[in-house]
């Protein structure tokens, strides 16, 4: 979909590509974002498999903040400037994110006002369970 404010209507679907959150986009993001050197805590259930496997997952898991970037960028992707000045994004983290996981991002135009688009937001995993779910605002002028 384009992001033309002509072409904003309610119903509109927009899917993402799929993106494989692989151990090193995972530790890519880990490491550089959540963690750089001069603060790295002990390792944990984002990168050590045993600790993973004692709080009872099958394997580390990523960080919440870097699925919420996911989705972030999806619509910065379809909206532009649109969603970066005077957007928003609410979202909850519904499942854990595991190393491996390959993720699609998913829109839909709810609703149209005079201002702003609202959108449904979802993110599913390869397995189809939802791992975030939320709401966006994106404005409808190009200023």
């Amino acid at each position: 979909m384009s992001a033309a404010a002509g072409e904003i209507r309610i119903g509109a679907e927009l899917v993402s590509a799929p993106y494989l959150l692989d151990e090193a986009a995972a530790n890519a993001y880990h490491d550089g974002i959540e963690r750089p050197a001069r603060r790295r805590p002990p390792r944990g259930i984002h990168d050590d498999k045993d600790a993973a496997r004692k709080a009872g997952f099958i394997a580390p898991i990523a960080g919440g903040e870097q699925t919420i970037a996911i989705v972030a960028q999806f619509i910065a992707d379809n909206f532009g400037m649109r969603f970066v000045r005077g957007g928003r994004i609410e979202v909850s983290l519904t499942k854990p994110v595991l190393f491996g996981d390959t993720l699609t991002s998913h829109a839909k135009i709810v609703s149209v006002d005079a201002t702003h688009a609202q959108l449904q937001i979802h993110v599913e995993n390869q397995r189809g369970e939802q791992v975030l779910t939320g709401t966006a605002a994106v404005r409808i002028d190009d200023a």
